[in-house]
C-alpha cells in the first residue's frame, strides 16, 4: 500500500509538470509561431485527444496504476514525457501542429537583444567616462530590481576589462613606457574611414602635467590619419615625475615600428597599402627634446636656419635681419654640421625612418607658434611690459574688454568659447587666443591701439587668414612679404629684445604652407584636443598609466567609431549661426531650410563695402561692412554656400567676417 501511494505521488508530480509545460505552449501567441511544419514532422499523438485535467480527482482516474506494473507504467509514462519534451523539433497540442523551432526563433531574437543592451550599456559607460564603482551600482539595480537579469554583476565582465595586472610596461628611466602600437591605431580606423593607398600618418608629442599637486607628467605619442584629424589615437604613453632622460629611448618603439611600416606597408582588407610619416607637430621645447638640439633660449636654436641669436637686456632673442640666413639640410642635421645647435653627440634615431627630411618633418605649429607665442606676446606689450608709447591706459583696457563681452552674441557654434575680459589673458586657452587673433581682433582693437600698432597687428592677422584659408593659395607669397613686413615692424616698435624665438620663426611658417596646405593641416589643435581624452581616463592618483591602459582597451573593445562630419561649420535659422557667403559673393542670412531638400531660402544684404583698404582690400578676403538686407526672400541650393560667415555688430555697424574651414 505505501508504495502504491508512493507510486501515485511520484505520478502525479510529474502529470502536474506535463500540464505546466502544456499550458505555457498553449500560452504563446500566432506571432511567436513559425510556419506550419510538414506532415512528417508531426508526432502522431498516442489517442485522439490528449486529455488536460485541471484536478488531482481527473489525473487519478486517468492513471490508476498497480503495484505489480508500477515498471512498466513507468516505462509508459517515460515514453508520452519524451514525445511532449520541448527537446523535440515539433509537437501537437489539442490536434494543432506546431513547430517547436521557434523556441530557437525567440531564444535567437532574445539573445539578440540581450546583447544589444549589453552593447548599448558599455558604449555609454564608455563615451561618458563613468567610474566603475558607479557602473557596478547601476547594474546591481538593473540585474535585481527589472526584468534584466542576465546583465553581469560587475562591470568589467561587460567591458571585456582583461586582467587587472597591465603587461609589457617598459622602463624608460626616470618612469615607465607603454606602448599601444602604430598598427593596431590605423587597423581601427580603417574599418571607419576610407583610406587611400597611400596612409600618410601625422605624429605629436608634449608633455602633460596630470595633478597641480604633484610633478606626475605623461609624455604622449599621439597620432592620426591625414586629413581626419578628429580621429586621434596613442601610439605609446610614457609616465614619470620628470620627463624622460634618453628621447631615442623614449622613441624606441615608435621608430622600431615605423621603419617596419614605411618599408613594408601595411596589409587591410588583402591588400598592401604605403605607410609614410608625413609630419610631427610639437611646441619648441619638446621639438628640442625629441631632436636633441638647442631649446628657444639657444643662440643657434632655429630648426629651419642659422641665424644666430644675441643677447640683449638679459635675454636671448633674434633681431630683424633682411640677409637672408643659409637654411638648414637634412644633411647638415645628420653630419651636425652646426655642432653648436645640437646638444648631443648622438642625434635622434627619428633620422632611421625612410624618406624623410628632418628639418621639415617637424612643422612651426602655429598653436604654440602664432598663438600662444606671438598673441600673448603683445598682449603682455600692450597691459603690461610694452614700451610706453604703447601700452595701454586702464580706461582703453576696460573699453577693450567691454567691447569683447559687448560681441559675446556674435560668437557662432564653431567656437567653444565666448570672449571675456582682456583682463583674463594669462589664463587664456589656444582656441580664445586663435579667437582674438583671426576675427575679434580686427573688430576691438580699432580704436583702441595707436595706428601704428594696429596696422602692425592687421599684417599678421591678414598674413595668417591666407595661411589658414583653403582658397587663398594666390596669395601665399603677399603672406611672407606681410610676416616679414610684421618682424620688421615689430622691433621697430617694441625693441629687438623682444623678437623671441617665436617671433622671429614666422618668417618660416609660409614653407610649412607650401609643403602642407593650409596650417591646420600641420598644427597641435588635433592632439590638445586629446589630451583633455587622456586626463579623464585618469580617475585616482595611483598608477595612472596603468589607468590610462585599461581605460583605452575598454574604448578599443565597446566603442563603435562611426564615420561623420566632425566640422562644427553648421547653419541654422537662428542667429548668429544663419548667414553665409555663396559662390556669387551674395551674404546672405537664413530665414527656412526646406526639410528633406537642398535648398535654403533667406535674405541677401544689397550693400557691402570693404572693411579695410589697406594693406589689401577686405573683400579680396570675403571680408565686408554689410547693410540694407532686402526684403524679399529668395532660394539658394545648398551647393552655393561657399563659406559661413560671422557678423559683428558694432554700433549699428555690420561686420561680416567668414570662418575658416
Amino acid at each position: 500500500m505505501n508504495n502504491m501511494k508512493k507510486a501515485s505521488s511520484y505520478y502525479r508530480t510529474k502529470r502536474r509538470k506535463i500540464q505546466n509545460e502544456l499550458e505555457l505552449l498553449g500560452n504563446w501567441s500566432s506571432d511567436d509561431l513559425e510556419t506550419e511544419p510538414d506532415t512528417d514532422c508531426v508526432i502522431k499523438p498516442f489517442s485522439t485527444e490528449i486529455p488536460i485535467a485541471h484536478d488531482d480527482q481527473n489525473l487519478n482516474s486517468l492513471y490508476q496504476i498497480n503495484v505489480e506494473n508500477a515498471d512498466s507504467s513507468l516505462n509508459t509514462f517515460h515514453t508520452q514525457l519524451h514525445f511532449l519534451s520541448p527537446e523535440l523539433s515539433c509537437n501537437v497540442i489539442n490536434n494543432i501542429p506546431i513547430d517547436v523551432n521557434s523556441n530557437t526563433h525567440i531564444n535567437s531574437k532574445k539573445e539578440s537583444l540581450e546583447e544589444s543592451i549589453k552593447q548599448s550599456l558599455g558604449q555609454w559607460a564608455v563615451n561618458c567616462n563613468v567610474p566603475q564603482n558607479t557602473f557596478n551600482k547601476l547594474l546591481t539595480i538593473l540585474k535585481f530590481e527589472t526584468p534584466l537579469t542576465f546583465l553581469p554583476k560587475d562591470c568589467r565582465t561587460l567591458l571585456k576589462s582583461g586582467s587587472s595586472k597591465v603587461l609589457n610596461i617598459r622602463e624608460v628611466k626616470p618612469g615607465k613606457y607603454y606602448h599601444f602600437g602604430l598598427k593596431k591605431g590605423i587597423i581601427k580606423y580603417s574599418l571607419v574611414l576610407p583610406l587611400s593607398d597611400h596612409i600618410k600618418i601625422a605624429v605629436g608629442v608634449d608633455g602633460l602635467p596630470i595633478s597641480k599637486s604633484s610633478s606626475g607628467q605623461l609624455w604622449p605619442i599621439l597620432a592620426y590619419i591625414m586629413p581626419y584629424c578628429s580621429y586621434v589615437f596613442p601610439i605609446g604613453i610614457y609616465y614619470g615625475y620628470q620627463k624622460p632622460q634618453d628621447s631615442n629611448d623614449f622613441l624606441y618603439d615608435f621608430i622600431s615600428e615605423a621603419l617596419e611600416l614605411t618599408t613594408n606597408g601595411i596589409t587591410i582588407n588583402n591588400k598592401i597599402k604605403k605607410v609614410t610619416l608625413e609630419v610631427m607637430c610639437c611646441d619648441v621645447p619638446a621639438k628640442s627634446f625629441l631632436l636633441r638640439v638647442k631649446g628657444h633660449s639657444g643662440f643657434f636654436s632655429c630648426t629651419r636656419c642659422t641665424h644666430e641669436g644675441e643677447y640683449i637686456n638679459h635675454r636671448v632673442c633674434f633681431p630683424y635681419n633682411a640677409i637672408a640666413h643659409k637654411k638648414r639640410s637634412h644633411d647638415d642635421y645628420v653630419s651636425m654640421n652646426n655642432e653648436e645647435h645640437h646638444i648631443s653627440p648622438i642625434i635622434s634615431s627619428i633620422v632611421l625612418i625612410p624618406n624623410i627630411n628632418v628639418t621639415d618633418l617637424f612643422s612651426l605649429d602655429y598653436m604654440h607658434l602664432a598663438c600662444l607665442g606671438v598673441m600673448k606676446k603683445l598682449i603682455n606689450l600692450w597691459l603690461t611690459n610694452g614700451p610706453p608709447n604703447v601700452r595701454l591706459s586702464s580706461l582703453k583696457i576696460k573699453k577693450l574688454s567691454s567691447s569683447l563681452n559687448k560681441i559675446h552674441n556674435c560668437i557662432t557654434n564653431d567656437f567653444v568659447r565666448k570672449p571675456r575680459g582682456i583682463e583674463e589673458y594669462p589664463r587664456y586657452k589656444a582656441t580664445e587666443l586663435r579667437q582674438l587673433l583671426l576675427y575679434t581682433g580686427p573688430v576691438v582693437l580699432k580704436d583702441i591701439l595707436s595706428d601704428e600698432c594696429y596696422q602692425n597687428f592687421m599684417t599678421l592677422n591678414i598674413a595668417m587668414r591666407i595661411l589658414l584659408s583653403t582658397d587663398h593659395s594666390k596669395y601665399v607669397g603677399y603672406a611672407a612679404k606681410l610676416l616679414d613686413y610684421f618682424v620688421k615692424t615689430f622691433e621697430q616698435m617694441y625693441g629687438s629684445h623682444f623678437v623671441s624665438h617665436n617671433v622671429r620663426s614666422l618668417l618660416h611658417l609660409v614653407d610649412d604652407y607650401v609643403k602642407y596646405g593650409p596650417l591646420d593641416n600641420c598644427s597641435c589643435f588635433p592632439f590638445e584636443n586629446y589630451m583633455k581624452v587622456l586626463k579623464q581616463m585618469i580617475r585616482k592618483h595611483d598608477k595612472p598609466l596603468q589607468q590610462i591602459i585599461k581605460r583605452y582597451d575598454e574604448i578599443y573593445i565597446n566603442d563603435k567609431i562611426k564615420f561623420g562630419n566632425h566640422d562644427h561649420n553648421t547653419f541654422t535659422v537662428k542667429k548668429p549661426d544663419c548667414f553665409i557667403l555663396t559662390s556669387a559673393g551674395e551674404i546672405v542670412q537664413i530665414i527656412e531650410i526646406l526639410s528633406n531638400s537642398s535648398v535654403i531660402i533667406g535674405k541677401s544684404f544689397n550693400s557691402k563695402s570693404d572693411m579695410f583698404e589697406k594693406p589689401i582690400k577686405s573683400s579680396k578676403l570675403d571680408i565686408y561692412v554689410v547693410n540694407n538686407l532686402s526684403e524679399n526672400s529668395m532660394q539658394w541650393h545648398i551647393s552655393d554656400i561657399k563659406k559661413k560667415i560671422m557678423i559683428f555688430n558694432i554700433d549699428g555697424k555690420l561686420l561680416a567676417l567668414p570662418i575658416l574651414k
